[in-house]
């Protein structure tokens, strides 16, 4: 159903070279390491804001890391997806481990962030400027290497258009397994409905394939959200997360409230499977470039 946007997932592997201490929550941190890296060899007038820079439309930096503005809106085409959740403290020789997902024009230009993700040896982490060593990039919905050990196979990098099968069900448990923000009114909601979650994830599809792929969602967004309004909340649980992360535009913490939780709902599914397995592959809220916003499906059969 969303085979115009083609998809690419490189798994970066960093092995610790010291003792250190980061956030618990890691997103924001790889995404600022590998920003700052992209940023020195791309960007020619680095006292510059991207979106009133005249070199942003061929920047590398711009146009696939810091989204200058689009006509569909200001919206990243990568997604940092971050396992680890709670560890503060490292040790010298620990693991970590994230996932880069590239999206559109930018799957097509993996190279630019692979030498991103090699420069980010070079780089300190966090506060104290921990280091870590690049050690394997690979695929992991292919099985095949993409960097290891100084030499790379380009050859591995093959994005492949976004597949959804939609599936006949009644019931589906969904799980937030990441901070999510989805804003309604201008507010962070405490709890989401279906609907919510069925037009966080239809509007990030439609935002992301016009910016990234050229195409205009052609769906009729109000009926399919009056169609989703009619699903049950049968059960459901969540918590409020008091988030906060630094900005390099703002003197202290951006405060960043969200939420983590599940909910089972009831009802005809089969018109939103295919958005909701979209949506498990692209977040939906705000924030999804730092990981935010990721849940996993779980159907009755």
């Amino acid at each position: 159903m969303f085979k115009h946007l083609e998809l690419f997932t490189m798994r970066a592997y960093f092995r610790a070279r010291e003792e250190g201490i980061l956030p618990a929550y890691l997103g924001s941190t790889i995404r600022g390491v590998l920003g700052h890296c992209m940023r020195e060899f791309a960007c020619i007038y680095p006292n510059v804001k991207c979106h009133l820079c005249g070199h942003a439309p061929e920047c590398d930096y711009a146009q696939h890391f810091c989204s200058p503005g689009h006509e569909a809106g200001a919206v990243n085409p990568y997604i940092i997806c971050t396992p680890v959740r709670g560890k503060t403290r490292w040790s010298e020789g620990d693991t970590l481990v994230f996932d880069l997902t590239l999206t559109g024009k930018s799957a097509n230009s993996a190279g630019i962030f692979l030498d991103g993700l090699q420069a980010m040896s070079e780089r300190g982490w966090g506060a104290r400027q921990m280091r870590f060593k690049l050690e394997q990039v690979t695929s992991p919905h292919s099985g095949q290497i993409v960097w290891s050990g100084g030499k790379s196979w380009l050859r591995n990098i093959r994005p492949q258009g976004l597949e959804t099968g939609g599936r006949q069900a009644q019931s589906v448990l969904i799980r937030f397994d990441s901070p999510t923000r989805v804003v309604v009114q201008q507010q962070v909601c405490e709890s989401l409905t279906f609907a919510q979650i069925v037009m966080a994830a239809s509007r990030r599809i439609a935002l992301l394939s016009h910016a990234y792929a050229g195409v205009r969602m052609a769906w009729d967004e109000e009926g399919l959200l009056r169609e989703a309004g009619r699903i049950r909340t049968v059960e459901e649980s969540w918590t409020r997360i008091d988030f906060a992360r630094y900005s390099i535009n703002r003197p202290n913490k951006l405060e960043l409230p969200a939420i983590e939780g599940w909910a089972r709902f009831e009802g005809d599914l089969e018109p939103f499977t295919a958005i909701l397995e979209a949506g498990q592959r692209l977040h939906i809220g705000k924030n999804a470039t730092h990981g935010f916003g990721h849940y996993e499906l779980f159907y009755d059969r």
